[in-house]
């Protein structure tokens, strides 16, 4: 960011604030105050939205923008602008960004959440602004901002050991320490990895650069980086670090003057002793058993990239707007084989253009990936520089890693992991890519009044827009103020109207089907089936939902269609088979009478299943096993299914009297994540008005019987019900 200090780009109109701070300093100084608040306010990524961290969230946004409506005002010096190919860019990117959000059905909260978006390039043109006030500073200027970024990440970095440090310390075991993920100060692993990606090649080039104890304070934050990289446990950190060892390995040796193939061997050894060590990266390496059940991450990652792809497919030009990913996700979430019942982002950089922002988003960030290549390789902001010397405690010091270089390595490593994660709507990611394409542009040749007015259009138009047009989603606050009214039956009708009020801004929402289902199963049973199977159709693995729909279509004397729905909720979740409900008589005799039912239902699976993975093909015959063991106890799994646990159990109580004289575990289900999906955490957490009944055993000491809800392919709990 600017240098507080400079007086270069003060507008002769704009005054001084009293004591001669001028009013482009006090914009700067507010701008990088935000910017920490909202990045070191744990967690970081999604307290920005909350009260009241959201004025520290805009004031980070406002500033650069405000910046370059001040540089427009000024007349003292041409503004300086970067090449005509920066120029192209940066308004290919804004005008991509506000027409994709313009044209989104979710157009009110998706221009909210583009203004990182939108504030980024605002940024990159002010601090190219401020970079090229003379020619003759801009490599001073570049290695000053090299040390701003490196103190700001350096803030970053203690802080989020300090905070990790907190949190381990109060850990039972070691074992519970070395498997405990940094998430902080941003909230998530992830995040923690991608700053470690930002801040190694920042202070490797500044500690290249410096000597005495100043390097030796920058190799000191290096190893806290590497450190916090490993505490975060991501896999495409890691693989980011990798390829960011492998660029810097030719710098480094050059440096320090030190043959080439040791530095590579010392970088090789480091990282994997770092592999190694981490218990997540050694398991992805070692590989799981043809047996084992599928890791769950992978299963998520996966059903989040094909939902990107396909959310992309529907809208290829300009996707569903910035930030859309939750409210377009349930669009596609019953055509995926497993993972989360809604997401905030999608865990990959281009899938996520893709979703949102559509083929022309990917393009332009195509582009703009070519051209910062491009132009590190001609040296960034001092290409046409003579190679320059700085003082540094009476020696003078060649910069062996100019920063054009170090945004290049952090390029190299960044690009790779952002192929695993999506961070650019969080600020601090976003001015990243802003002071990096600040210190790789080259100086365009523009003048003239319409020259300097030309790129900041653009930019403040668009956040104008916001700031017009950009309104918070209200479903999340219908949905959760109508659950609180339907949970007293004497408001429960103005619940109702108001989960009906919220379906009609956003038909594509699971929370509401699923809980006007069971407000309407005894009162309008005919409209509670329709709101579960809408439910269902979103969300097909969803715990209760073929349990409603079997009580609303039994209540419209629909026996057969109740069995088939009750089956559904067995088979996709096993422990149901054996639920307090089945010990009322009426649920007793209709299980009785439509048992061939269940098994039929079981064993449909299991026959659509065979030709899967080992596991899934094992589990389903498995569940099948179960299912007759359910309904008829001298029906025992066959031991090679079971596996030595559940083997032992079937041994020792045949009868599963443990699970007969069990307790009633009953409550109803939180949605904890549901505000921070929705980016509105000072909502508190909605419950669904349906009480849930289960097996304490089943659900504790005896959970090993059971695959978990939601094991098999949502979308075969579809085609079962419903077979062509």
């Amino acid at each position: 960011m600017p240098s507080p200090s400079d007086a270069a780009t003060v507008p002769a109109a704009s005054g001084a604030a009293p004591g001669g701070i001028t009013v482009p300093t006090l914009c700067t100084f507010v701008g990088l105050l935000g910017l920490g608040a909202i990045t070191l306010a744990s967690p970081g990524a999604t307290r920005m939205y909350a009260w009241p961290w959201v004025f520290a969230y805009w004031a980070a946004l406002l500033a650069p923008v405000t910046l370059l409506i001040l540089r427009v005002l000024d007349s003292r010096r041409p503004w300086v602008l970067p090449g005509r190919a920066w120029i192209g860019l940066t308004l290919a990117w804004c005008g991509v960004v506000l027409a994709s959000t313009l044209a989104s059905p979710y157009r009110g909260p998706t221009l909210l959440w583009s203004a990182p978006l939108l504030a980024a390039p605002a940024l990159f043109l002010a601090l190219f602004d401020w970079l090229h006030a003379s020619s003759d500073t801009v490599a001073e200027r570049s290695r000053r901002m090299q040390h701003t970024a490196g103190f700001f990440l350096g803030i970053v970095a203690l802080a989020s050991l300090a905070l990790w440090l907190g949190d381990i310390s109060n850990r039972p075991s070691w074992r519970s320490v070395w498997l405990a993920r940094n998430a902080y100060p941003l909230g998530h692993s992830n995040y923690t990895a991608g700053l470690t990606l930002l801040m190694l090649p920042c202070f490797v080039g500044l500690a290249l650069g410096a000597c005495g104890r100043v390097r030796l304070a920058w190799w000191a934050g290096t190893g806290i980086a590497v450190a916090l990289l490993f505490t975060s446990g991501s896999r495409g950190g890691f693989g980011g670090l990798a390829v960011l060892a492998l660029a810097a390995t030719p710098a480094i040796a050059r440096k320090l003057r030190v043959q080439l193939w040791l530095v590579a061997i010392i970088g090789l050894a480091v990282c994997a002793l770092l592999f190694a060590a981490n218990p997540r990266i050694r398991g992805m390496l070692t590989g799981a058993k043809a047996d084992a059940p599928p890791n769950a991450s992978k299963v998520q990652r996966s059903a989040m990239l094909e939902a990107g792809l396909r959310l992309g497919t529907e809208r290829p030009i300009l996707g569903w707007g910035a930030g859309a990913t939750p409210l377009a996700y349930p669009r596609v979430r019953a055509g995926l084989e497993g993972g989360a019942e809604n997401v905030l982002q999608l865990h990959s950089l281009p899938v996520q253009l893709w979703a949102e922002l559509g083929g022309a988003g990917v393009l332009v960030a195509l582009g703009g990936l070519g051209l910062a290549a491009w132009s590190a390789f001609r040296g960034g902001a001092e290409s046409a520089l003579p190679s320059a010397t700085s003082p540094n405690h009476g020696r003078l010091v060649e910069p062996a890693l100019a920063p054009a270089k170090a945004v290049l390595l952090g390029l190299s490593g960044y690009l790779v992991f952002s192929l695993t994660d999506s961070q650019l709507d969080v600020p601090v990611f976003a001015a990243g890519a802003a002071v990096g394409c600040a210190l790789l542009a080259s100086r365009g040749n523009h003048a003239g009044i319409v020259a300097r007015r030309a790129g900041v259009v653009i930019p403040v138009l668009g956040l104008s827009v916001v700031g017009l047009l950009g309104q918070r989603d209200l479903t999340p606050v219908m949905n959760i103020e109508g659950l609180v009214f339907a949970s007293n039956p004497a408001t429960t009708d103005r619940g109702i109207g108001l989960l009906r009020s919220s379906l009609v801004l956003n038909p594509d929402q699971e929370i509401a089907h699923f809980n006007l289902g069971w407000l309407l199963v005894v009162k309008d049973s005919a409209a509670a089936e329709k709101h579960f199977l809408a439910a269902a159709r979103l969300v097909p693995d969803k715990g209760g939902v073929w349990f409603g729909l079997g009580l609303a279509r039994l209540n419209q004397n629909n026996p057969a269609g109740a069995a088939r729905a009750f089956a559904l909720e067995g088979l996709n979740d096993p422990a149901f088979l054996f639920s307090p409900w089945w010990k009322a008589e009426m649920f007793a005799s209709l299980r009785k009478t439509h048992a061939a039912e269940f098994i039929r239902v079981a064993d449909a699976a299991a026959s659509q299943l065979q030709s899967r993975d080992g596991w899934l093909a094992r589990e389903s015959r498995y569940v099948a096993a179960l299912t007759r063991w359910a309904l008829d106890r001298s029906l025992i799994p066959d031991a090679a299914l079971t596996g030595a646990n559940r083997a032992a159990f079937f041994q020792r109580d045949p009868q599963g009297t443990e699970l007969e004289m069990s307790l009633i575990n009953a409550y109803r289900r939180e949605r904890t994540g549901y505000p921070v999906l929705m980016r509105q955490p000072d909502l508190p957490p909605p419950s669904d008005v349906f009480t849930v009944q289960e097996n304490a055993a089943a659900a504790g000491p005896l959970r090993f019987l059971f695959p978990d809800k939601g094991w098999l392919p949502a979308p075969l709990l579809l085609e079962i019900l419903d077979p062509k």
